[in-house]
């Protein structure tokens, strides 16, 4: 099943259709979950809803690809790290995230999280909002944006750039909420041009555990200091949030300038070499 799930190569169209899936059949498979003698079960309640909402997608998605018959030019993981060491990569990453996190706080900081929805988080035991937000979500939405979407576009010819775009676009607005949104698009442009480089699907997941962790364990351990909502009000002095900020650009500056000019793409370098 699986095989056939990431053979599937979608056009943006089509990538567009996965996601309408999401929202109509998503939303109406896991309204159930909303009633009060399910939604009281809080242990189970938000990793119900989360499955059965992303499920739509990936059941298209193995439809589409038991019907087709795609030959993918690349795997889902088709790893290639140039003249860069993987595990230098790796250590990297973390260091990537938080200096891209600041970059993009101003940004991230436009909309409020409503109280309802921290206390939907926080309000379901540790272990199963972890395997939702920590290992669920990394997973099944990296698969579906970067390793199927982003993947598919690329196949089907579309740029790149564009490519990386619209993926990122509907890692955004697949989470049907606009404190999320715009958050989520931010990254996934930083996630799917990772993958695009690499062609490692673990980076991205790597990454995206990373980024979901850490916000869960502020809202559990630190709640008062999620209610802040930018990392600039968690610093809350100027002095030291701006020369952070400065220090955080001038490091994703050099991590793209190595990244671009170690890692590469096997397909570049080809192209390289036998001109």
């Amino acid at each position: 099943m699986f095989k056939k799930i990431v053979s599937y190569t979608p056009t943006v169209g089509e990538s567009w259709i996965m996601f309408v899936c999401v929202v109509v059949c998503g939303s109406l498979l896991a309204a159930p979950t909303t009633l009060p003698f399910v939604k009281d079960i809080s242990v189970i309640s938000l990793f119900l809803s989360y499955i059965l909402t992303l499920s739509p997608a990936f059941v298209y998605a193995y439809l589409k690809g038991k019907k087709g018959q795609y030959s993918p030019k690349r795997k889902i993981n088709d790893s290639y790290f140039g003249k860069m060491n993987p595990v230098v990569l790796f250590i990297m990453l973390p260091v990537i995230l938080v200096a891209y996190l600041f970059v993009i706080d101003p940004a991230a900081a436009l909309f409020t999280t409503p109280e309802w929805f921290r206390g939907m988080v926080t309000g379901n035991s540790v272990l199963w909002s972890s395997m939702t937000v920590c290992v669920c979500a990394p997973l099944l939405e990296e698969l579906l944006c970067r390793g199927i979407m982003l993947r598919g576009m690329m196949e089907k010819g579309v740029s790149p750039a564009k490519a990386i775009f619209w993926s990122s676009l509907i890692f955004g607005v697949i989470h049907m909420n606009p404190w999320q949104a715009l958050p989520a698009f931010l990254l996934g442009l930083l996630f799917g041009w990772l993958y695009y480089k690499t062609g490692n699907i673990w980076i991205t997941i790597f990454l995206h555990f990373l980024n979901n962790a850490s916000s869960l364990f502020i809202y559990h351990v630190y709640p008062d200091l999620a209610a802040a909502e930018s990392i600039k009000a968690m610093i809350g002095n100027d002095q030291i949030y701006f020369p952070i900020y400065a220090i955080s650009v001038a490091v994703l500056a050099l991590s793209y300038f190595l990244i671009s000019k170690y890692v590469g793409r096997r397909d570049e370098q080809e192209t390289v070499i036998s001109a």
